[in-house]
C-alpha cells in the first residue's frame, strides 16, 4: 500500500514504523486490504514522524490512489452530452461524478517526491507552499490519475459534488472571476472533467 514510503524511508525506519502502528493501530478490518488507512493521520502525530509533514501528506497520496483503482467503476458522459441539452434548461443542471474522484489538499511538493520516486529517480527537496494545493484524483480506462487545480476549479468542482445546479457552481464562481467570464469559464471545466472520464449523470 505504501511503496514510495517504502522507498523514502528505508527499511530500518519503515519496519519500525510498521511496529508501531500495529501496536498502537490493531486491525479491526476482516481484509487486509483495508488495513492501514490511519497511517496518514498516525505519522502527523507520532514523533518523530510529525517533524516531516511531507510524509503524512505521502503516505495520504498513497492511500487515496490505492482507493481510487479499487472504487467501483461507472459509465461516463462524453462532451457531447451537452450539446442535446437545450439552453434554457442548463441553469438547473446537476450532476453525478465517478466513484473513484477524490479530492485532496497537500501543503507540500508531495506529489512531485510521489512522481520522482515511483520513476526511481532522486525526489526533490521538500517545499511548503504558501497556501494549500487542492488536488483532483481519479481512475479512467484502469489508470490513475491525478493533476492540482487552480482556485476556482477546487470551488466548481466542490460546488458540483456537493449537488448544485450549474447555476449555483457558477455563482460560486464569482469570488474569483469577473461576472462576464463566469459562464464560458464554468462550461471549459464542464468539458474537461467529461474529457477526464468523471462525470456519470447530467440530471
Amino acid at each position: 500500500t505504501y511503496p514510495v514510503l517504502h522507498a523514502l524511508l528505508g527499511d530500518e525506519v519503515f519496519v519500525a514504523l510498521g511496529e508501531e502502528f500495529i501496536a498502537a493501530r490493531p486491525s479491526v478490518h476482516r481484509s487486509i486490504l483495508w488495513y492501514g488507512r490511519e497511517l496518514p493521520e498516525f505519522l502527523s502525530q507520532r514523533s518523530p514522524y510529525a517533524e516531516q509533514p511531507l510524509l503524512a501528506e505521502l503516505a495520504l497520496l498513497e492511500w487515496t490512489l490505492a482507493e481510487v483503482f479499487d472504487a467501483a467503476d461507472a459509465e461516463s458522459k462524453p462532451r457531447a452530452a451537452f450539446s442535446a441539452i437545450d439552453a434554457s434548461a442548463w441553469s438547473e443542471l446537476q450532476f453525478e461524478f465517478h466513484p473513484s474522484l477524490r479530492r485532496l489538499h497537500f501543503h507540500w511538493n508531495t506529489a512531485a517526491v510521489w512522481q520522482a520516486m515511483s520513476h526511481q529517480e532522486a525526489p526533490p527537496d521538500p517545499v511548503c507552499a504558501e497556501h494549500p494545493v487542492p488536488w483532483l484524483l481519479w481512475r479512467q480506462n484502469l489508470q490513475n490519475y491525478f493533476r492540482s487545480m487552480n482556485v476556482d476549479e477546487a470551488v466548481a468542482l466542490d460546488s458540483a459534488l456537493r449537488g448544485d445546479s450549474f447555476g449555483d457552481i457558477c455563482e460560486s464562481l464569482a469570488e474569483w472571476l469577473p461576472e462576464d467570464e463566469i459562464p464560458l469559464r464554468a462550461a471549459s471545466l464542464l468539458g474537461t472533467w467529461a474529457d477526464s472520464g468523471i462525470i456519470v449523470a447530467i440530471n
